[in-house]
């Protein structure tokens, strides 16, 4: 086997070494991701717990469950879900109120 030569930078080579070796940045514990850090965070987090113990989730086929209630076909309730962005392009234009949610949903609609 052979051991190849590696020669160390020219920078590193010509600087003159310090009698002081380099102090390590301090160790800082790691921030929980399972709490809000900010104010913005904990009122969506309590946004979220509101709507998802007040509502019903109609998961991807929200926009259909809110035209029927609209059009009297369902009986009306608070509902959150999931729709395209032409589908609640289209409910609003129809005049059916929705309003974008600052969160995902934490169930999967599949």
């Amino acid at each position: 086997m052979m051991a190849p030569r590696v020669r160390p930078a020219r920078a590193k080579a010509a600087a003159p070494e310090t009698a002081e070796p380099p102090q390590a940045p301090a160790i800082q514990p790691a921030p929980s991701l399972r709490e809000p850090a900010s104010e913005l965070e904990q009122a969506v987090t309590k946004l979220r717990r509101h709507v998802e113990e007040n509502s019903e989730y109609v998961g991807t086929s929200f926009a259909q469950e809110a035209r029927a209630m609209h059009d009297g076909e369902a009986p009306e309730r608070a509902i959150f879900g999931e729709a395209k962005l032409d589908e609640a392009r289209a409910l609003v234009e129809d005049g059916i109120p929705v309003a974008p949610l600052p969160f995902t949903p934490t169930r999967k609609a599949n």
